[in-house]
């Protein structure tokens, strides 16, 4: 199985399930999917969500290791809100969707309408030829990737300066 993650669950992430996780994914490289990634605001700040649309999303892939289990896919599941007996209900969906290269990953991508005051992550979805956002991370070394938790994201309007 290969993820594309582009948001809270790519590597860096200080929750201590999905850092345990990550030692269990084999790193691939950086990648593009189409559609949109916005920014939904909950009372901890904003986080990712993945929609249908033109553009394209900047990404990491990651591949299940040899250790990779079960478990690990539910843990997965529970922190994205999915629940394989209940996708209608779910947050979101874990689907099986193509990279621009026409490679199959597996994404966690947003169930149904975005809430209201939902906005565009800027410059994380782009035309061809882009490059991800610039994020400064919390330790304030300047990289250039989809923002992570405990980034300012150069160029965001004030109310979206921190991932949760």
């Amino acid at each position: 199985m290969r993820f594309f993650f582009y948001g809270t669950l790519q590597a860096g992430n200080s929750n201590p399930e999905i850092a345990a996780i990550h030692r269990r994914l084999v790193p691939e490289g950086p990648a593009l999917l189409t559609g949109r990634l916005l920014a939904v605001q909950d009372r901890d700040g904003w986080y990712p969500a993945l929609v249908p649309g033109e553009g394209k999303v900047h990404g990491q892939v990651y591949a299940a290791g040899p250790d990779f289990t079960a478990e690990d896919l539910a843990a997965l599941d529970r922190y994205e809100e999915y629940d394989p007996a209940s996708p209608g209900t779910s947050w979101y969906l874990r689907e099986t969707m193509a990279l621009t290269s026409g490679e199959p990953v597996t994404v966690y991508r947003m169930n149904g309408a975005p809430p209201d005051g939902t906005v565009s992550i800027p410059g994380a979805t782009s035309g061809p030829g882009s490059k991800p956002p610039t994020c400064r991370s919390s330790a304030g070394a300047a990289k250039l990737r989809t923002c992570l938790p405990g980034d300012s994201c150069l160029g965001a309007p004030p109310s979206l300066t921190r991932i949760r």
